[in-house]
């Protein structure tokens, strides 16, 4: 889930439908729930130490209005990462009240890593097409996090990675739905996994990912297929996922799927510590 460069990025006009970001920003909280969280009006400081995920680590806002005093808030808010020997980055989306971003433009915090929302109605699903010489297998999370792990490239008996085990963490702490799906070869070699969150009417979707062995033969487009009609038995009506700007391959799987732009968020971290 970390991002391994980043990408520096100019921060985008809104255009699009603030009360669908509140929700997806809210149903975001739901699925990767953090360790600990500071809230400071709609202000939420999201901190799990030692974590990898910014996502887990940063400063979110939910409300556009919310602006008071915003630079006291801020340096409290960075105070407050620092104590816990946590980086200070800052969540950018459209819901970012217009006086917090001036006080980051006057701070020169540098704006890295654009990602897109997208979203779409799940509609028309019927049975997943497995391909040949594959199985198809919603399992439980101890499972998933090895197939995962072993999709990524280890080895079967070796242990969790820190990142491995962070996401771990986080996951056993979801109190939602969780969908975890994985796609093995007849003879059982782990080849792709997927991860599906219902909460209410949405279903996000996280951790698509295919080993390097058994790319281009359209695994992660049957995972695709099989989240999304377990996540309409499980009442969503909206799907929604999560890909970094510049992907271009995962960003032309799903908008042949129908997926669309909801909005696009950053983050904003401080030159100096």
């Amino acid at each position: 889930m970390a991002t391994t460069e980043a990408k520096r990025v100019e921060p985008r006009e809104p255009n699009c439908d603030m009360d669908m970001v509140l929700r997806l920003e809210q149903a975001n909280l739901n699925c990767f729930p953090s360790l600990m969280a500071h809230h400071d009006g709609s202000w939420i400081s999201r901190l799990s130490p030692g974590g990898s995920a910014r996502r887990n680590n940063s400063l979110n806002f939910y409300d556009v209005q919310d602006d008071e005093d915003a630079e006291s808030r801020l340096d409290a808010a960075r105070v407050r990462f620092k104590r816990l020997d946590t980086p200070f980055n800052v969540r950018w989306t459209p819901l970012i009240p217009k006086e917090v971003n001036q006080v980051l433009e006057q701070r020169n915090f540098q704006r890295l890593d654009e990602t897109l929302v997208l979203t779409r109605l799940i509609w028309g699903l019927g049975e997943t097409d497995v391909p040949a010489g594959f199985k198809l297998s919603r399992v439980g999370l101890d499972e998933w996090i090895q197939i995962y792990a072993q999709v990524g490239g280890a080895q079967q008996s070796e242990p969790l990675s820190d990142a491995q085990q962070a996401l771990y963490d986080v996951l056993s702490r979801v109190t939602v739905e969780l969908i975890r799906l994985v796609l093995e070869t007849d003879d059982g070699v782990p080849a792709a996994v997927l991860l599906g969150v219902v909460d209410g009417g949405l279903l996000g979707i996280f951790s698509v990912v295919t080993a390097e062995a058994f790319r281009r033969k359209g695994l992660a487009y049957t995972l695709m297929c099989e989240v999304q009609r377990l996540g309409a038995e499980g009442g969503a009506e909206t799907s929604w996922l999560q890909v970094v700007a510049d992907n271009s391959p995962a960003l032309g799987l799903y908008t042949g799927m129908g997926y669309r732009e909801a909005y696009a968020y950053h983050y904003c971290s401080a030159v100096q510590p």
